[in-house]
């Protein structure tokens, strides 16, 4: 038996120009549920858009470096949708190199978006989850990570790293 939501809910997604991240919005708007989807080039998005209403899918320019461009994203869909009940944070990087060969500001720029780009996300989640969401309401975080964050991969070590 399968359990239908009486409500959907209501998804903000990064990350969602590839891989997990799209097939998670798409898996989403497939299920009647809402998608926030947000992503650095919001145009790779066009065929979805094109298919579904603003009621069920807005996609959000994010780069989740962007401290103050994360925060807009979590106002946005509460201007739109009223709240947020689920946060898949999904943005991230892979950088294929010897270790010793990479410049430290690429290594730099991918721990930002892998790390701290997934912490400030988090933060935001959580805080809006217990500060803005209606009373009760909380709201779920599912972070997606890696295999190579437990068993280390050759070619990847920055990546290994987060």
């Amino acid at each position: 038996m399968v359990m239908v939501q009486s409500t959907p809910r209501v998804w903000l997604i990064t990350g969602s120009s590839t891989g997990f991240g799209r097939a998670m919005v798409e898996e989403v708007l497939l299920n009647g549920e809402i998608a926030v989807a947000t992503l650095r080039k919001p145009s790779v998005l066009d065929d979805l858009v094109a298919r579904y209403p603003r009621t069920q899918l807005l996609v959000l320019p994010l780069d989740v470096t962007n401290e103050v461009q994360v925060k807009s994203a979590f106002v946005q869909a509460k201007d739109t949708f009223g709240r947020v009940d689920v946060v898949y944070n999904n943005a991230g990087q892979l950088l294929i190199q010897e270790l010793e060969g990479v410049p430290m500001d690429r290594a730099r720029a991918l721990m930002d978006v892998n790390f701290w780009g997934a912490v400030t996300v988090s933060f935001e989640a959580v805080r809006f989850f217990r500060e803005v969401n209606p009373k009760g309401a909380g709201g779920m975080l599912v972070q997606v990570s890696s295999m190579a964050a437990t068993t280390a991969h050759p070619m990847v070590g920055f990546y290994n790293c987060t």
